[in-house]
């Protein structure tokens, strides 16, 4: 199958209360395991990037791993490009194929934030494309940026409902609701009704950031609120490296490369399959 589209995607998922997977790639193995996943379990899935991992590998190189391993599988997959407030990196991603892209202005105020956003909303539209927008400010740390929890806000509805006014295409909305990037330190603490608040006057797919580390339970009441992209990366960056240290710690004397390579696959994978089995999406490739 070709590489997909994120904004119909999304949309099916919202209407029928399931959520897609969307997981940050590290490297080809990486970004194998999560198509590799979507297939066994017949779901669509979202390969999305951080830009300093672009930065690493290219535009074109990327680019055209995902759209290889898209065209050998039946599943639906869309390349997406995460947190990313630079209007040369969407442009050049959109060149090279991606099927969607964020821009992230929420350390903006708010009327800068739809300022900025309606520029990068004109590229993406101009080129085709989808684009996720983010309000409020969401904890942790993303692509260097990092927001202490006592710096966390919660997404207002009142600018929600402005903020989306001014993007009717919009493919996916991020409201700050109460999660963080990277490992919680506690409990969660998810505005649940703050979402539902939202998801009432906001007819636009919702995406929960900061995935890795919530219980089945708060993402099922997340994605029945609305969520229907579900990031993870931390767990996936996480299992890319276990993949190594716990074959390197069972075998400390091996030598070749390949069944370490081999290893992390299958623990990446093996994250990739639970997750999509937790959100909802096994079976709906076709609904796509």
């Amino acid at each position: 199958m070709s590489i997909a589209y994120m904004k119909p995607m999304l949309k099916t998922a919202q209407n029928e209360s399931y959520g897609v997977a969307a997981f940050n790639m590290i490297d080809y193995n990486s970004a194998r395991a999560v198509v590799d996943g979507a297939q066994e379990m017949n779901a669509p899935v979202i390969i999305q990037l951080s830009v300093k991992t672009i930065r690493h590998w290219g535009f074109k190189p990327i680019g055209d791993w995902v759209r290889s391993l898209s065209n050998d599988v039946d599943v639906p997959v869309a390349l997406h490009l995460d947190h990313c407030t630079d209007l040369d990196v969407i442009r050049n991603c959109i060149d090279a194929g991606w099927t969607s892209v964020m821009f992230d202005g929420s350390a903006l105020p708010f009327e800068e934030n739809i300022r900025q956003t309606k520029l990068a909303y004109d590229v993406a539209t101009s080129g085709g494309i989808g684009l996720e927008a983010e309000i409020g400010a969401i904890g942790g740390t993303e692509d260097d940026k990092f927001v202490s929890e006592d710096d966390a806000i919660l997404a207002n509805v009142d600018e929600c409902i402005e903020f989306c006014k001014n993007f009717p295409e919009l493919a996916v909305f991020a409201p700050a609701i109460g999660t963080a990037h990277g490992v919680y330190k506690g409990e969660p603490k998810i505005a649940y009704d703050r979402l539902k608040e939202i998801t009432n006057v906001v007819d636009i797919p919702i995406a929960l950031h900061g995935g890795t580390g919530l219980t089945s339970d708060q993402f099922s009441r997340c994605i029945s609120s609305g969520c229907a992209k579900v990031n993870i990366s931390t767990m996936h960056k996480l299992q890319f490296i276990e993949g190594f240290t716990a074959l390197k710690v069972e075998k400390p004397t091996l030598g070749e490369p390949i069944p370490f390579i081999s290893a992390q696959y299958d623990l990446m994978k093996k994250g990739v399959r639970e997750m999509i089995s937790l959100f909802g999406s096994e079976g709906k490739a076709n609904k796509v």
